[in-house]
This record gives structure tokens, C-alpha cells and sequence, in this order.
């Protein structure tokens, strides 16, 4: 999907929402970490059941009045071939579909490591869109990983160094932002902030609270957010109990997995104001009401 792809379809997508003088800004349905697999259920995680989990959240989102819905990561456990099934489940999600890769999206033979980004109809794994006054920015956070090849040796360098200074986050797990990357979200939050543009951040791993699921360079991310009054939120799945954490007017917001338990699921709706953002959440994720922005 391209850019110009995505933004012929607004209309269509945000019109129920456009109808309303008291609607949001913005209307996004956020799942975080199905996590399928054909495999038994490992402690509290029940593999199979995030096919009838992930059914039951596209039949209900596709009922609301959402410009999109965004998974931050984790569509599959492990194995190339778990990518079917999820994806036919994705097929029927009526709004546009915003997606970040995960850690677990690579967890299939070395020969297919190269192909998942394709699996998920990703041309690279971060991009931007502008809806209305928003600009959803989504990151790649796998980009610098051991189970990328491509960065595999920097990763594994980057990750001692973390361990030499007792980071809790340096773990084989994880992943960073390219340099290349990074200065690209640079000049994504400069050019937001002329445009006057409100930004959520979008990755699969959490940068706040300080955390061992952290992104490796998630002190230099925030560092920049701080410099950054356009960013009013950052949404991240990865550690599946959940997690929040507001610093300097911006909300980080850690959303549960919906792997996790046996009859219970996790997803949301966000919906964004001028000055607010609602988070409804459905079963296993609590409703939060985020307050007044920055800026």
C-alpha cells in the first residue's frame, strides 16, 4: 500500500467519523502481539487460540468508525507458514491496516528471514501517514537485530556494549533503530512540527518505562521526544502484561498482548483529540484517558 494509496481512501474510511462535530480527530484500533502459531499452549501463552481471538477484534472493529487499525508487532510466534492463517484473517479488516514488525515475525528458517517483511506487505519496516491534524509515524525497531542477517554483527556489538553497562534491555530479543533510520525520524518530527501536526510513534518495542523489553537505543528516542513537542504519544506491544509511563506531556503506552491467557483477549480503540486521547479497551486492556497535550 502506498502513500497515495492510503490517503485516497480516508474518506471512505473516516466518514462516519467526519459526520460528527464531536467526533475525534483521529479513530485507530491498536492490536498488540497475536502471536500465532499451530503449537500448544507454553505457559500463558495459547498459540492457537489467537485465530479466534484476532476473528472476534476484526469483526468488532470492522463495526466502528476507525480511519485505521494498527498491530505494533508479533503477527506470528514462529514458522514462515503461520503467516497464512493470519494474514486471511487480515484480509477481512474493512479500514487500513498500519503495521510494525516484531521480534517473533523472524522467528522462521534462515532461507525466509528475507521474505517476511514481504509477507507482511511491507516494502521496509517504517513509514508515515498524515490523517487530518495526525501523522502516524511507524518504526522499525527489529531494523538492528541478531535475527536480521543483514545487521546481525553490528547487533551483536551493540548488545554487549549494553550488557558491559548493565542495561537491562541488552537482550537477544530486542532490537534498535538503524542510524539511517533514526536520523529519518528526525527529519519526520521536524517536518511534523512546520506542518503543525500532532504525532504518534508506533514500534513493537516500549522505550518508557526502563524496562528489560526496552528498545536498545530507547534513551536516545527519548531523548529526541523530549526535544519533539509534536510527539504526544508512543504506542508499543513486545511485553505482554502492558505498561504506561508519561513524561514531559507525552503518553507511552504499552498495549497487552493478545496471545496471553485462554478465553480472554486485548485490543483497543484509540480515539484522539485536540487536546485528549481516549484509549477503550476491550477485555484484558484497560480504558485510560490520557491528559492535556504539550503543545
Amino acid at each position: 500500500m502506498n502513500r497515495r494509496s492510503f490517503l485516497l481512501t480516508l474518506p471512505i474510511a473516516g466518514s462516519a467519523v467526519a459526520a460528527d462535530a464531536n467526533a475525534p480527530d483521529l479513530s485507530l484500533g491498536v492490536i498488540a502481539d497475536p502471536q500465532y502459531a499451530d503449537k500448544p499452549t507454553a505457559g500463558s501463552r495459547h498459540y492457537r487460540a489467537s485465530i479466534g481471538k484476532l476473528k472476534q477484534c476484526v469483526n468488532e472493529l470492522n463495526r466502528r468508525p476507525l480511519n485505521a487499525v494498527v498491530t505494533l508487532g508479533d503477527f506470528i510466534d514462529e514458522q514462515f507458514e503461520s503467516f497464512e492463517p493470519i494474514n486471511a484473517i487480515y484480509a477481512d479488516l474493512k479500514p487500513d491496516h498500519l503495521k510494525v514488525p516484531g521480534n517473533h515475525d523472524f522467528s522462521v528458517a534462515a532461507e525466509k528471514k528475507g521474505e517476511v517483511l514481504g509477507a507482511l506487505g511491507l516494502e521496509r519496516g517504517y513509514s508515515s501517514w498524515v490523517i487530518g491534524s495526525y501523522r502516524i509515524v511507524l518504526l522499525d525497531g527489529t531494523e538492528v537485530s541478531p535475527y536480521r542477517p543483514e545487521h546481525a554483527d553490528t547487533a551483536r556489538k551493540w548488545m554487549a556494549r549494553l550488557r558491559k553497562d548493565g542495561r537491562k534491555n541488552g537482550q537477544p530479543y530486542n532490537g534498535g533503530l538503524s542510524e539511517t533510520q533514526f536520523a529519518w525520524l528526525e527529519k519526520e518530527l521536524e517536518s511534523a512540527t512546520s506542518a503543525k501536526e500532532r504525532v504518534i510513534l508506533c514500534c513493537h518495542y516500549p522505550v518508557l518505562p526502563e524496562d528489560p523489553h526496552n528498545l536498545w537505543n530507547d534513551r536516545e528516542v527519548v531523548a529526541l521526544i523530549d526535544d519533539s513537542p509534536c510527539v504526544v504519544a508512543w504506542f508499543n506491544g513486545h511485553n505482554h502484561k502492558g505498561n504506561y509511563a508519561t513524561r514531559n506531556g507525552c503518553h507511552y503506552v504499552n498495549f497487552k498482548g493478545m496471545v496471553e491467557t485462554a478465553d480472554r483477549t486485548a485490543y483497543a480503540i484509540v480515539r484522539c483529540y485536540p487536546n485528549r486521547i481516549e484509549i477503550e479497551g476491550f477485555d484484558s486492556e484497560p480504558d485510560r484517558k490520557l491528559g492535556e497535550f504539550r503543545r
